[in-house]
């Protein structure tokens, strides 16, 4: 069902309010804006579907209290979907279950898509033709409206079979701890502060840092203030420029490459600059040191391959387990993330157990067994 009416969207509110959880999906476009352009919002509810046109004029508010509000909600790989209800309210839903995490707990590989696990474990066609569909042009065809139900269509299969299976399997605890992020409000509110760490560049390290966090955290105020990507406020390359060699003139600041901003911003853009050097030396932030030492590769490779048998056998994906990181930190000795909680249950207790030489590994009717 099509809501771009008031009356339609009070009768879907009243509606959903005595549901006990809601599937949720978005469309949204950001490709020249900063902040993303929510364009539809899908709606599954009691077995049936309705897509909300935030585009028709109407008050969402009725609608988002009840996205954040005490029910379940239930969506696919839903971080830029709750990030659009951040933006909007400032709050979060406090109940969420999301099938493509849930889906890594279960075993069923890194970042599955929507598609895969329709197909995978309820045997059915996703058809994805309108993917890459302009969602902010109106009318929409109805085919456009059947592709954006059909991501809510199956998410109550698919939330039964996965929530059911991590049920049989005692794995909730697995699943809350790799959710909590996705309702931690820290996670979408701004930072300024920490927008140097968003740029890449292999000459970052030689930088003045100060500079490099000021002009950046000048660029991410700029982006919101205009909604434009930060890349066309000014690029990766020309922060990195102006933090190499910092200009204090604005005919200085004009001969950095490739800089192209409006004359506008040039006397605050400076600012930043000078904000940045006045940071005292002890005062700016650093680069994350790079180990004083390389872990023994034959170490690695060995905890890599217990990571792969560990995995096997609980069916689990390994970006759950460890990350190569967390491997490398823990083959030089340092505490690593899975030595905690129900990681260490699942891997971090055989990895100590591994280095200590207190297991090993042989290869049984062709599989690598732990001994």
């Amino acid at each position: 069902m099509y809501i771009d009416t008031p009356e339609k969207l009070q009768k879907l509110c009243e509606a959903i309010k005595t549901a006990d959880n809601i599937c949720f999906d978005t469309e949204f476009m950001r490709e020249r804006t900063f902040f993303p352009i929510l364009c539809l919002i899908q709606l599954g509810v009691d077995g049936k579907q309705y897509a909300v046109d935030p585009l028709a004029g109407m008050d969402l508010t009725p609608l988002l209290e009840i996205l954040t509000s005490d029910k379940l909600i239930i969506l696919h790989s839903g971080r830029q979907d709750l990030e659009i209800i951040y933006n909007l309210t400032k709050k979060l839903p406090k109940n969420v279950f999301d099938t493509q995490i849930a889906a890594m707990v279960c075993g069923f590989g890194d970042q599955a898509s929507y598609q895969q696990l329709v197909a995978d474990i309820l045997k059915k066609h996703v058809n994805k033709a309108e993917r890459y569909t302009d969602w902010a042009a109106r009318p929409l065809s109805s085919s456009q409206i059947e592709y954006a139900l059909s991501d809510v269509e199956y998410l109550p299969e698919l939330y039964k079979f996965l929530n059911d299976k991590i049920e049989k399997e005692n794995r909730r605890l697995w699943l809350i701890s790799e959710e909590e992020s996705l309702v931690n409000a820290q996670y979408y509110a701004e930072n300024f502060d920490d927008a140097w760490l968003k740029v890449k560049h292999r000459e970052k390290k030689n930088c003045d840092l100060g500079v490099l966090q000021q002009v950046s955290k000048w660029r991410e105020i700029k982006a919101r203030e205009f909604d434009r990507p930060r890349r066309r406020i000014i690029g990766d390359d020309q922060l990195v420029e102006i933090a190499l060699r910092p200009p204090k003139t604005e005919e200085a600041l004009k001969k950095v490459r490739n800089l192209n901003i409006s004359s506008s911003h040039i006397p605050s853009l400076l600012q930043a600059v000078e904000a940045g050097l006045a940071i005292a030396v002890e005062d700016k932030p650093r680069m994350k040191p790079r180990p004083k030492k390389t872990p023994d590769a034959g170490v690695v490779e060995l905890l890599k391959i217990l990571l792969k048998v560990k995995c096997e056998e609980n069916k689990l994906a390994p970006k759950l387990l460890a990350s190569t990181e967390d491997i490398e930190k823990f083959a030089l000795g340092e505490d690593a993330p899975f030595l905690h909680g129900w990681r260490a249950e699942v891997f971090g207790k055989t990895a100590q157990n591994l280095v200590a030489g207190n297991i090993s590994f042989k290869v049984e009717n062709g599989k690598m067994k732990i001994t």
